[in-house]
């Protein structure tokens, strides 16, 4: 039975925000009520946020509390909303003219511009550079890569299916495209879809053997009263072929899923709105040995597109993160073979991570996750949290300010091992025009150079195999329904003078534990390595990020060097991979793209039972 859309979701009073474009940008919003909690609240805010900029040129300001803004201001938020209306939320949210996020909306002048943070000058050997590549139209079809995941040949597919359009949903027009990076201003070439089958807001990971196994999709677009839903449908594209072939039905429907990968590199698919448009609390597991679904013990509900990482004892920890609202969803480990979970306490902001970013930092044996920025029902955050799963016990500890608020980063943790987040927005308002990274080791963001493009809603990044990150997508951009043109941000390492490692010879398969040769020319030594899992992302997730450190052993050849495969597949679940080499100055090679198998066979690959042994959080 169709059902109605709820009443409008509560409207929220937030800290207002200076949007100067010189010179000001969001502080975080936070929902409250006035009271001596809310007071205190705020000076704790004011203390915290002055601290994490001491020492940088950001200014910001904390105003007093307006009044509650009007119920159209900013349209429905749904960031507090119970699991059970969740589904109702969003549907209005993305329906309600008011608000950026329809694509009936009309964006108004100040809606559209883009908003900058007084910025320290980086210096001019970090602060790197940005170029606008392309801008790609293929037949007579705008690529819209709002799902986007790195093939075994450094190609991108980019996937949009009916990308946010009702049109083209109910004409069955789906779309996706394979783009080379190696010739950026060439547009991607255009590639079959599955008929009558819409992977928009679909999940998607990767296999151990390279292919990406879609699952969900859409079902219904909202309106007149309806929902927005899911399907069942799952399949696998396979980049020899250019195919999507189906793997299977799931036993829910899911519309906005994820899942992050276990032990050995199989997708443990959570929530999503299901047939009904509710989220579903039925988690499941594919295998991609007997390509079969299974669902798992109990039930536990998670986010829309929920913030996870796999950690190095097999369980999945949750961080906050959402599309959305958290569905009333807390931090925590969840040993996904019995349904036990463990919560993680301490996250500032809870309301306020509507599609931050998540990131395992590097080195992923290190297991410290960082949360980055996020929205408000009002406003966003540029505050970060982090977990160290290595501790005895664990808890959020307040890490340091971006630099910058935003919700729809993007983030990625590059060769040099540092973090990386750019552009962003204000609930599809307000671009951000910023760019911050975090060496490893720093206590500090750095400001970087300023990208051109806004990235909002249905934006992504990727890193690419030769360190550089492209940034694509969005829809409602100022001016336009899609943004189209893609854009490179080059690292310091890209810049004219630097001479790189280049890798000349290394094994196309590595076994956990196993040592290697690999060979290399470049005018200094190599002491390090990395292995980054290829990314597969969207509304700025991509729960199987990981960059793992592979320590490097000299031999009696200079130019060639012993690397030790971690032998965790917690750590590293099997899949593929870009190695690359760091010399002593920290300049990374280009990568190559290496798959990663198990050292012995596992009984059950997939299996509950195959997975690292968990223990208590």
């Amino acid at each position: 039975m169709n059902k109605r859309l709820a009443p409008a979701c509560p409207q929220y009073k937030a800290v207002a925000s200076d949007n100067k474009p010189a010179g000001g940008s969001h502080w975080p919003a936070r929902h409250h009520k006035r009271s001596a909690a809310a007071v205190a609240a705020l000076a704790v805010l004011v203390s915290m946020l002055s601290a994490g900029t001491a020492n940088s040129a950001v200014q910001e300001a904390v105003v007093p509390p307006p009044a509650a803004p009007a119920p159209t201001s900013r349209g429905v938020t749904c960031n507090t909303t119970p699991a059970a209306d969740l589904g109702a939320c969003i549907s209005r949210m993305l329906t309600d003219p008011n608000g950026a996020y329809s694509p009936e909306h009309v964006h108004t002048t100040a809606e559209k511009e883009p908003v900058r943070a007084t910025r320290q000058a980086a210096a001019a050997a970090t602060a790197g550079s940005w170029s606008v590549v392309a801008d790609c139209t293929v037949n007579d079809y705008k690529v819209n890569p709002i799902h986007a995941s790195m093939l075994k040949s450094g190609k991108i597919l980019m996937t949009a299916g009916s990308g946010n359009s009702r049109t083209f949903f109910d004409q069955k027009v789906f779309k996706t495209w394979l783009w080379d990076p190696t010739t950026p201003g060439t547009c991607p070439q255009e590639i079959p879809m599955p008929a009558g089958i819409d992977l928009f807001c679909s999940g998607h990971s990767h296999l151990p053997d390279g292919r990406v196994l879609f699952f969900g999709g859409t079902g219904r677009y909202a309106g007149g009263g309806l929902y927005y839903t899911g399907i069942r449908e799952s399949y696998a594209f396979d980049e020899a072929t250019l195919t999507f072939t189906s793997t299977g039905l799931m036993s829910v429907a899911r519309w906005y899923p994820n899942g992050p990968v276990n032990a050995v590199g199989n997708p443990v698919v959570v929530s999503g709105l299901d047939a009904n448009g509710k989220v579903t609390a039925t988690n499941e597991l594919f295998n991609a040995t007997t390509g079969a679904w299974s669902k798992l013990p109990g039930s536990r509900i998670f986010p829309l597109y929920a913030g996870m990482v796999l950690r190095k004892n097999g369980t999945l920890c949750y961080f906050g993160a959402n599309m959305g609202g958290r569905a009333g969803a807390v931090p925590g480990c969840w040993n996904w073979t019995t349904n036990a979970y463990y919560p993680i306490p301490g996250l500032i902001y809870p309301d306020c991570r509507d599609q931050a970013s998540t990131l395992l930092l590097h080195p992923a044996q290190a297991q410290k996750v960082m949360l980055i920025g996020g929205g408000c029902g009002v406003g966003t955050t540029g505050t970060t949290a982090t977990v160290d799963l290595n501790a005895a016990s664990h808890k959020f500890t307040t890490g340091p300010y971006l630099g910058f608020a935003a919700m729809h980063s993007c983030a990625t943790i590059l060769p040099d091992r540092s973090a990386f987040v750019a552009g962003g927005a204000d609930h599809n308002t307000k671009p951000r025009l910023q760019a911050a990274r975090l060496p490893a080791g720093a206590t500090a963001w750095e400001q970087l150079a300023s990208p051109t493009v806004p990235r909002m809603y249905h934006s992504s990044c990727m890193l690419l195999a030769d360190g550089s990150v492209l940034t694509m997508g969005t829809t409602a951009p100022p001016g336009d329904l899609v943004e189209t043109r893609f854009e490179i941000y080059k690292p310091w390492y890209l810049q004219a003078g630097v001479t790189r490692p280049t890798i000349t010879n290394v094994a196309a398969t590595l076994k956990l534990g196993g040592t290697y040769g690999v060979d290399f020319a470049g005018p200094a030594s190599v002491t390090g390595a990395s292995l980054q899992r290829l990314t597969s992302v969207t509304h700025s997730s991509d729960p199987n990020q990981r960059s793992v450190e592979v320590p490097v052993v000299a031999t009696t050849t200079w130019t060639r060097k012993h690397l030790t495969i971690e032998a965790n597949r917690g750590i590293l679940p099997p899949g593929l991979y870009l190695l690359t080499l760091r010399d002593w100055r920290n300049i990374p090679s280009k990568s190559l793209v290496v798959r990663i198998v198990e050292n012995t066979p596992v009984a059950s690959a997939g299996s509950p039972s195959a997975a690292v042994p968990c223990c208590c959080c």
